[in-house]
């Protein structure tokens, strides 16, 4: 009995054993085989982000790459001389220099007829390249392949120029040839080695634009849907005709397939700004090894524990999930911190290519509308005016940008210098009057009180802070909307003065609990701000920084659908630079009248005239205008002046005859005043008025008004610092060509003889071989072959002659930021000009070393 039950339980646990060891069979088999469907899957989507990522990489180098390719053939265009077109053995030498600076295959002239001139020769060009009348007609780029110009495998591009005048025609475009088998060497198409990977760039059609050389031993032909379509075996759930459906849609994508022994993944993605797409090919066991082995492992590893003892196992497993739990979430953060400052990056560098096109636009704009006046000097001036203040918005933009890393470590510095407020705020002016115009929003700069013209304080940090407030403001404000900008003094001690910037504007407003957020970084109120008016949320951030590290304030208030104010306190130094700009009053009891219909900017200009001593009164209405200046007139006192808002009237002609008329002053003269010099030239064209004046006025600006109108010269500065350069010997040392061209012109023009030297070492040279007290000056570029500008400078001042220690000696370099200056400095050097530069900053760079010069001599120096 006893052994019967001992049989049945010896039976019963032997059955429950093997029930055991069958379902843990089972239960293996299963998880092996989820297991491994959950591998394939981790691997294509391992492989898809790798890929994906990868080829982004390769496509943004690609388009880096013809981007800068394009700029090298402008550049070329740019720099043809008369010299070199006048003959076709000029221009060939040009060209075949060109070729050999830039490292292109091939390099050809194009001229109106279709005649392609090239270092090799003259070829017609009319039939052999496609799209060619894009080029002849001036239309921009051009971008193509396999031409029969020249031999296959070539990339062609190309891109017009201004028509120079050559032989019986004109040239009117530059196109260069690069053997695609270059191209793809240069992105690192054929990351093999590395990766067991590489790229091809096809058309939409599949014909080969770059075919990578590790390609050549699996696909043979000249398409690769042709290719694929006779090789090619697709994975389950991929198949060609997707694959080609999917490229001729634009889209991008995986697939899965094998060529031959080749199994492989399949990544193609288009490539931006033209119709081709780069397909990615990485080999299926690149990434599927490592995730069998390691699944392999931890099947091994996970049976044998569960055999030998299942609470072990069971244990291990609770272990290991929680493990991977752990694991997942922290690459869960890191994953989402990294999107995170990707997504931050990405909207910061699209805000800041929006910031740089702004100015850039106006440049284009003004130099688009000077072709159109190139008759017109003062017109063309204005035109010229415009470009150099955008060009410095668009210098302090890029100056920002570089300093963006300074600012996220907290080392970035203020730089306070004497600045002219009058000069940066119609910067402003002609920077946002453009934007404002084009949304049809109101915008205006009103100046409150008497208010210093040259301040010292950091400039560039002010510009970036008004320049961020105005932009937000012109952003969210809708068309027919207003904004302005206030400018006012709130109190002067002997420690300086405080001046209140406000910006307000009608626009959407901001919500009571969305204040504070506002300036943190990266943060706008919500998604629905970004999909609908794009930014960064960095530019509030930024100008609470900049005005915290100038010692002032900025504060917030708004009001949903009403609009917002952002006012800015900031402390400044103010004196005089030297005595000789403590001046007179422009003026001596004149009588003047103001009309204008905006209170704000009578008032202000009302405020400068009476501190320039001028007798003022003013009006606001039109109907009594007429009447006030006839009754100074019967008074015995009939206005001298009378500032006239470019606007003011619907008939402007009509209004100042009638003022003309009634003033019975055949020596009144009429002033029209605005905030854009093309509007007042126009307007005063049209109605005969005597002179313009452009806000925001200071007395400088009433100075200048006064001299064109009485016809003096007060210009006295400006005179001598043009003829600063006459007769001066100047040794130019400079590597670049193009730069160094531009510099001898601008310093010949100005009257210098220039010498020249293209590194260093020919630079100490040329000095060295001159008589003693030959050159008066030496302009220094830094980055030099075989010898920079360092050493150059070391070396001179260790000559043995008379005159190596007193020779002026200045930096002209890009290398702008604070310690390259101080570097230029400790180096031997007299003072340091930024690229890029223009004439004034040249000869006021020379006259202040000469001043410093003759302060440590004792002896006088020559203008």
């Amino acid at each position: 009995m006893d052994t019967d039950k001992k049989k049945y339980k010896e039976h019963k646990i032997s059955a429950f054993v093997s029930v055991l060891l069958l379902m843990a069979a089972v239960l293996c088999v299963s998880a092996a085989a989820v297991y491994q469907k959950v591998s394939e899957r981790t691997v294509t989507n391992i492989s898809k982000v790798y890929l994906q990522e990868m080829a982004a990489q390769v496509s943004s180098h690609f388009q880096t790459n013809l981007d800068s390719q394009f700029s090298q053939i402008r550049t070329i265009a740019g720099a043809v001389s008369e010299n070199d077109l006048k003959d076709e053995e000029s221009l060939k030498h040009f060209l075949a220099q060109a070729q050999e600076n830039n490292g292109f295959t091939h390099i050809a002239a194009i001229s109106d007829k279709g005649i392609a001139y090239s270092p090799d020769g003259t070829i017609p060009a009319m039939s052999k390249i496609s799209d060619l009348d894009r080029l002849l007609e001036g239309s921009g780029e051009l971008l193509s392949v396999n031409e029969t110009i020249w031999e296959s495998d070539t990339i062609l591009l190309g891109t017009s120029m201004s028509p120079a005048p050559f032989k019986d025609g004109k040239l009117v475009a530059v196109i260069i040839g690069i053997q695609t088998s270059d191209i793809g060497s240069r992105l690192g198409l054929d990351g093999e080695k590395q990766t067991n990977s590489h790229s091809n760039i096809v058309t939409k059609n599949g014909d080969f634009v770059i075919k990578s050389i590790f390609s050549e031993t699996v696909l043979y032909g000249s398409n690769l849907f042709s290719i694929y379509e006779q090789q090619a075996e697709f994975d389950e759930g991929y198949d060609l005709k997707s694959f080609r459906s999917a490229i001729e849609a634009g889209e991008s994508g995986i697939t899965l397939l094998s060529v031959g022994d080749h199994h492989e993944y399949l990544y193609y993605v288009p490539v931006h700004g033209t119709d081709w797409y780069m397909v990615t090919s990485m080999a299926y066991e690149t990434v599927n090894d490592q995730i069998v082995y390691l699944s392999r492992f931890i099947v091994i590893v996970g049976v044998g524990i569960f055999f030998i003892i299942l609470a072990t196992v069971l244990t291990f497993f609770l272990l290991l999930r929680r493990s991977e739990k752990r694991s997942s979430e922290l690459l869960r953060t890191e994953k989402e911190r990294a999107e995170t400052a990707n997504r931050a990056k990405s909207d910061f560098l699209s805000q800041m290519s929006h910031e740089i096109r702004t100015p850039l636009n106006g440049i284009m704009g003004m130099v688009e509308l000077g072709k159109h006046h190139i008759e017109e000097p003062d017109r063309m001036r204005n035109c010229l005016d415009k470009i150099t203040l955008s060009s410095a918005h668009l210098l302090s933009l890029i100056n920002d940008i570089l300093d963006m890393s300074k600012i996220e470590s907290g080392k970035i510095e203020l730089h306070p210098e004497r600045f002219d407020l009058g000069r940066l705020l119609r910067t402003l002016t002609t920077v946002f009057l453009v934007q404002a115009k084009n949304k049809q929003i109101d915008f205006q700069i009103f100046l409150y009180g008497e208010l210093e013209e040259y301040l010292t304080g950091d400039a560039l940090r002010l510009n970036q802070i008004l320049t961020n407030l105005l932009s937000n403001a012109l952003k969210f404000t809708p068309a027919h909307g207003y904004v302005s900008l206030n400018v006012e003094e709130l109190q002067r001690d002997e420690n300086g003065i405080w001046l209140r910037f406000e910006v307000r504007d009608t626009g959407r407003g901001i919500a009571p609990e969305n204040l504070e957020r506002v300036f943190e970084a990266f943060t706008q109120e919500n998604s629905g701000i970004v999909r609908e008016y794009g930014g960064t949320g960095l530019g509030l951030p930024i100008t609470k920084n900049f005005v915290q590290m100038m010692g002032g304030s900025v504060t917030v208030s708004s009001e949903i659908g009403a609009g917002s104010v952002f006012t800015v306190d900031l402390p400044f130094s103010y004196e005089p630079e030297n005595e000789s700009e403590i001046v007179e009053p422009c003026g001596d009891g004149q009588p003047v009248l103001i009309i204008n219909q905006i209170v704000e900017l009578e008032t202000h200009l009302a405020v400068v005239l009476e501190k320039e001593q001028f007798q003022v009164d003013s009006t606001t209405d039109a109907e009594t205008v007429l009447d006030r200046i006839q009754a100074a007139a019967e008074h015995g006192s009939p206005y001298e002046f009378c500032f006239v808002k470019w606007d003011f009237s619907e008939d402007m002609p009509a209004l100042i005859s009638n003022i003309r008329q009634a003033a019975r002053n055949d020596r009144l003269k009429v002033v029209l005043t605005g905030r854009d010099q093309d509007e007042l030239d126009d307007a005063a064209s049209l109605c005969g008025a005597d002179a313009t004046l452009c806000r925001p006025v200071f007395h400088s600006d009433i100075a200048g008004l006064m001299a064109r109108l009485t016809g003096q010269n007060i210009n006295n500065a400006d005179a001598q610092q043009q003829t600063m350069l006459d007769n001066v010997q100047i040794l130019a040392a400079e590597d670049n060509e193009i730069n160094l061209y531009i510099a001898v012109s601008l310093l010949t023009e100005a009257g210098a003889a220039v010498t020249t030297a293209q590194n260093g070492r020919e630079a100490v040279e040329r000095f060295s071989e001159a008589p003693e007290g030959f050159f008066d000056l030496i302009l220094m570029d830094i980055q030099m072959p075989v010898m920079d500008g360092y050493s150059a400078t070391r070396a001179i001042r260790a000559l043995p002659r008379a005159d190596a220690q007193d020779i002026i000696i200045i930096a002209m370099t890009a290398n702008s930021f604070r310690e390259d200056v101080q570097k230029c400095l400790d180096s031997g050097m007299n003072a340091h000009i930024a690229k890029p530069f223009v004439m004034n900053d040249i000869t006021k760079a020379y006259a202040d070393s000469l001043a410093e010069r003759e302060k440590r001599t004792g002896q006088s120096e020559r203008p």
